[in-house]
């Protein structure tokens, strides 16, 4: 078993659901931001408990078996953080365009919104990949031979599923994601301050 208990760390229990999470994270972090007066320490202690905890393959792996894969962890934190930087250079983009003065805009605020788009957007896609999956296993189990000779467009519709199991396992990831980033996003003051959590265990 692992010294590192990123329950603990977070103060939440085995059975915490993912906004449970969010909002320890969110009071430890804030307190534990080395801009803010924190233990830098404690700081990459909490953001790699929320990294783990928020990543669903770490998590199980973790629950399942205690280990922490540190390099999932990590890969999945930079998914996030390559998230958040394109969010920000279209940010910044867009009010570069406008004419808008960088130090007056709120790129926290701008960054927020467009991932709210991207989530909306990818539950939508994800309910409609849960869709089409039952659609096509109901589909399925109509297709049948009364031999036993191989049954070609069954196998067809199970590839089909497998296809689209596949793109809804993706989806669910990039939604976690997503939520993980809006959750980063809602923490901090500055740009300055999400960057240092983004690259806490780089």
């Amino acid at each position: 078993m692992n010294a590192f208990d990123p329950y603990d760390v977070l103060g939440v229990g085995r059975s915490a659901r993912a906004a449970e999470v969010k909002l320890a994270y969110r009071r430890k972090v804030q307190v534990a931001h080395p801009d803010r007066g924190g233990d830098p320490e404690l700081f990459i202690l909490v953001v790699r408990a929320f990294g783990l905890l928020s990543d669903p393959d770490s998590r199980r792996l973790f629950d399942e078996t205690g280990i922490v894969d540190d390099e999932a962890v990590k890969g999945y934190r930079r998914e996030v953080a390559t998230i958040l930087a394109d969010m920000f250079d279209a940010a910044v983009e867009t009010a570069v365009a406008t004419g808008l003065k960088l130090e007056s805009v709120d790129f926290i605020a701008q960054m927020a919104a467009a991932v709210v788009t991207g989530l909306a957007d990818a539950r939508v896609t994800l309910n409609r990949t849960d869709n089409e999956i039952g659609a096509l296993q109901t589909l399925r189990a109509r297709i049948r031979r009364t031999d036993e000779d191989r049954n070609l467009f069954a196998e067809r519709l199970d590839a089909q599923v497998a296809l689209k199991t596949e793109q809804h396992r993706n989806i669910k990831r990039r939604v976690a994601m997503l939520e993980t980033a809006l959750a980063e996003l809602g923490n901090y003051q500055s740009e300055t301050e999400l960057i240092a959590a983004l690259e806490a265990e780089a």
